[in-house]
């Protein structure tokens, strides 16, 4: 199949915002009511291009459950006793709407609709025609539309999703986050995810995949297989010949050879590609060759060599963005944990975006990939079903994991029955690889531990796992989640109750550890494989433990926007073979007060100076991160060492306050699908980075749009969507056949109006009737009269002239009635025909508007006890140009930024705003 990215032209609208009715019910096959109409008027809808989540831009709202990272859109709150939020809105639900036509000519194919992920319960329409329900906020989606189309009309998709129950206990975001295709196949396609690649390091390559007849005719195919080496040479084919009678299906089955394969690795991550043609039906799936073992004596084997997992835990939100990241957003999570020297990925708990999995492949990452709910439910089995059909052909999946911390179950029975259905469910998909589960339950075998291959741990202190081990001498063990320790990016006070973190690592919850703790257990320990650290990356939610006050939690090494914290030094030194000497937070503190300062480094040994002075040497034991407790003196720190025969040296010096805020670009955007990253920082007069500044920055930029901001803070609640605003002009009255027609108000119970007030332009004289007034002799005058509503249609010319001081974007009428048509300076804007629903919905028409006079014109045909072509309010609007700001937290903030021309640079500045 051909598949077309289908981001681009979506209209969004919250449903509090819906003007009119709409229901959710289902009557006739085409036929629903309101905005999942195939004739639905809806040009006021927010314009957006997928991906897209509509809860990143709601405000932050410390009323709302801080656990799901305090917006409202659900009015669940898990620290409330009646568990709901106390705000008065709650903007749970959302729809999406997008038109596309298609030729005659593209008649015969069939057509289909991939969504990779919406969070979440999302209802699908194409046409007005229900399609169907999907609950999942995390697996992908694809229907099959070809019946519900229009050849050589234009095609409407509508979605309805409800985010207003989460699924997990972490920020989820909110609407269609993650991309979406339209495939397109011939009458005989291959089936999307029944394609299975196994590779052996031999070179041994079996293929199966389903064919599809969806039509009257049998039919013969030559099926032919290639596949393509990393050089993008051909290194091996296969042909086959299928016959399929009418509307069957048939697994076609090939082996070929591949010489001398290049493996994939952590550290070469060598990808193959196979393309399936059938005639003019296409299908592709890259893969490697790699073999993954786990020993319960000696851990985890990559292609038959021992490799320690140094592996992260990850949610999948991301500054400014939200949830909605974009496929280079998702490289750039994967390349920052590489470089912190981390080679595996834990998707934490849900099934991760295709666009992760592929960068994943590209950088050489393993993937732990985890279902979302555990069970054998149908909800569960199709969720889990979905994810392995989906992920088995990657060749960064090594481990796949069928659930995370089931609290009552997971030492039972009953837990321990689900459990093993599901690994009966997993291995009839792919029995390639091995299954996991993450356990906080210590010592407990009996239950949903006994019935997984590999032990999955979660806490090395929630049991002595040594004494598991040692029980258990044949069940492999991975720390599935370890750690959680909380630190910020550059503190070094503790203070719980002010909300603040030092950034040394040591700080941790209960049941966690500190970085050097965890990583030292697992590192000495042959026969554990290796573990995952709780968090790769901040996230928004969960903030452990500030609950009530903090809309983010602490745990990452890496914050929210992808600045690094102090610990991230810590793994390069001890997970990667670069030579590390990294001194932190920062030294801008009160004369006299002592300071805590880390130093992360894989030097022997190393020396601590301050302006000059030698303060210390300490010796550096494996896996050490050595601490100092400093009197303060304005001035510079310094830190030497050698590593490997090569003298490194780190400085942290007093700044003064911030003169300039320097720009730079962290991640380019090479295509339109891209977003850029810009990385703030403050420097004082002297060019000394200021560290410790929290400064208000005002941005300005040139062939870019910002659509979103963040600093790293866990606890700050500013904006990091701006908040959208509207310039409008209104336009009370227009001029029409007998005077001037004052737009009346909208009528919020009613479809029509049947009595409109008119002021009518007389001239001269009126000759009274008999038995009436005297002679009125006035110049001229205006007569107030009542107009009554007629059933006979009529057509009316309604026409103003407005001067426009500003250039505007659009013309927007709250109701429109009868059959109407908008002209601007004689120009035809469009209209209102689109159904019989239509005129109780507002009506935006998009259209250049210059500074100077306009003329605005409806012509209306009225009818059915209707008069006045319009009601409500007749604005001419834009959007406010209001200038982007984002504060800094430990001198530095990041800004996501959309690029106008990516074939152009994107051109930010930033400026210190006074406050």
């Amino acid at each position: 199949m051909k598949r077309r990215l289908f981001n681009e032209n979506w209209e969004f609208t919250l449903a509090s915002a819906l003007d009119a009715y709409s229901s959710d019910g289902i009557t006739k096959c085409a036929d629903p009511f309101g905005a999942a109409e195939r004739f639905y008027e809806y040009s006021n809808w927010e314009r957006v291009t997928l991906p897209h989540d509509w809860a990143v831009a709601l405000p932050k709202d410390p009323n709302a459950d801080t656990v799901l990272g305090a917006r409202n859109k659900t009015a669940f709150h898990r620290y409330m006793t009646e568990k709901h939020s106390e705000s008065d809105r709650v903007d749970a639900v959302g729809f999406y709407r997008k038109s596309f036509p298609l030729a005659k000519e593209d008649e015969g194919k069939r057509y289909f609709l991939e969504f990779e992920g919406v969070f979440r319960d999302a209802t699908f329409y194409v046409n007005g025609v229900f399609m169907d329900r999907h609950l999942s906020g995390y697996t992908g989606f694809t229907m099959e539309i070809t019946d519900m189309l229009f050849f050589g009309e234009t095609n409407t998709v509508a979605v309805r999703v409800n985010a207003g129950e989460p699924e997990g206990w972490w920020y989820e975001g909110a609407g269609i986050y993650r991309n979406v295709y339209l495939l397109v196949g011939e009458e005989t396609y291959f089936v999307p995810h029944e394609t299975v690649v196994k590779a052996d390091v031999d070179g041994t390559v079996s293929v199966s995949a389903l064919l599809r007849n969806d039509s009257a005719t049998a039919v013969t195919k030559a099926v032919h297989f290639t596949i393509e080496a990393p050089d993008e040479t051909v290194a091996a084919t296969a042909d086959r010949t299928v016959t399929l009678a009418p509307y069957e299906d048939k697994t076609v089955t090939a082996s070929l050879t591949v010489a001398s394969p290049l493996p994939w690795h952590v550290d070469h991550p060598h990808l193959y590609t196979l393309h399936i043609t059938a005639d003019a039906e296409e299908t592709a799936e890259r893969f490697g060759f790699r073999t993954f073992r786990f020993d319960p004596e000696q851990g985890f084997f990559l292609n038959g060599e021992p490799l320690k997992l140094r592996g992260a835990c990850v949610h999948q939100d991301f500054g400014g963005v939200g949830v909605a990241l974009s496929d280079n957003l998702n490289r750039y999570k994967i390349a920052r944990l590489k470089e912190m020297g981390v080679n595996a990925y834990r998707s934490s708990h849900h099934a991760p975006s295709p666009a992760l999995l592929r960068a994943c492949d590209e950088l050489g990452m393993l993937v732990m990939d985890e279902t979302r709910m555990f069970g054998t439910s149908p909800e569960a089995t199709r969720q889990l079903t979905s994810l392995i059909k989906r992920d088995r052909n990657h060749a960064c999946v090594f481990l796949w994991s069928i659930g995370n911390e089931e609290f009552t179950i997971q030492n039972t029975p009953f837990g321990q029955r689900l459990a093993e259905k599901a690994c009966r469910i997993v291995r009839a998909l792919d029995d390639t690889r091995t299954i996991t589960y993450g356990g906080n339950n210590g010592l407990h075998y009996d239950g949903i531990n006994a019935a997984v291959p590999v032990r999955g741990v979660n806490y090395l202190h929630g049991g002595k796992i040594d004494q598991y081990h040692e029980e258990h001498p044949d069940q492999p063990i991975v720390g599935t989640e370890e750690s959680s320790y909380l630190c910020s990016r550059g503190g070094t006070v503790n203070d719980v109750g002010s909300g603040r973190i030092d950034a040394t690592g040591n700080v941790t919850m209960d049941w966690g550890s500190t970085l050097k703790g965890w990583v030292k257990y697992v590192e000495m320990r042959p026969w554990y494989a290796g573990g995952f650290m709780w968090t790769g990356f901040d996230y928004r939610g969960e903030p452990s433990p500030f609950e009530l006050t903090n809309p983010s939690g602490s745990f990452g090494t890496i914050d929210l926007c992808g600045i690094e914290k102090p610990p991230f030094y810590y793994y390069k030194a001890w997970w990667t073979d670069a030579p590390v000497l990294k001194l932190a937070p920062h030294w801008n503190h009160r004369d006299g007060e002592t300071v805590t300062i880390s130093t992360y480094t894989n030097c022997d040994r190393i020396t601590l100076s301050l302006n000059g002075k030698v303060i210390g040497t300490k010796t550096v034991e494996r896996f050490d991160a050595p601490v100092w407790e400093i009197p303060f003196e304005a001035g510079t720190l310094t830190v030497e060492g050698v590593k490997d025969g090569q003298l490194l040296r780190d400085s942290l010096t007093t700044a003064g306050r911030t003169r300039e805020i320097a720009v730079t670009c962290i991640l380019p955007a090479e295509a339109a699908e891209d977003i850029a990253v810009f990385e703030l920082s403050a420097v004082d007069a002297h060019g000394i980075p200021a560290l410790a500044a929290c400064d208000l920055a005002t941005l300005a930029i040139e062939n870019g749009t910002v659509v979103g901001v963040g600093n790293g803070d866990p606890a700050s609640f500013d904006y990091e969507v701006q908040p959208k605003e509207e310039t409008a002009l209104f336009l009370r009255t227009f001029a029409y056949e007998h005077g001037i027609y004052s737009v009346p108000p909208k009528q919020e119970n009613a479809r029509v109006q049947t009595t409109w007030r008119t002021a009518t332009h007389k001239v001269g004289f009126l000759q009274p009737k008999e038995d009436l007034n005297p002679i009125l002799e006035d110049d001229y005058r205006y007569v107030i009269r009542s107009n009554k509503a007629f059933d006979a249609p009529q057509e009316f010319h309604f026409e103003t002239h407005f001067h426009a001081s500003t250039d505007y974007e659009y013309v927007e009428f709250e109701r429109l009635h009868g059959k109407a048509t908008v002209m601007l300076d004689g120009a035809v804007l469009g209209s209102n025909a689109l159904g019989n629903t239509a005129n109780v919905r507002p009506f935006r028409f998009y259209t250049p508007i210059s500074v100077g006079e306009h003329t605005l014109s409806v012509t209306a045909e009225l009818s059915d006890g209707t008069f006045g072509a319009m009601s409500g309010y007749c604005k001419i609007g834009k959007a406010k140009r209001v200038p982007w700001q984002v504060r800094l937290h430990y001198g530095k903030a990041r800004v996501f930024v959309k690029p106008c021309d990516p074939s152009k640079a994107v051109t930010l500045s930033a400026t210190v705003t006074e406050e």
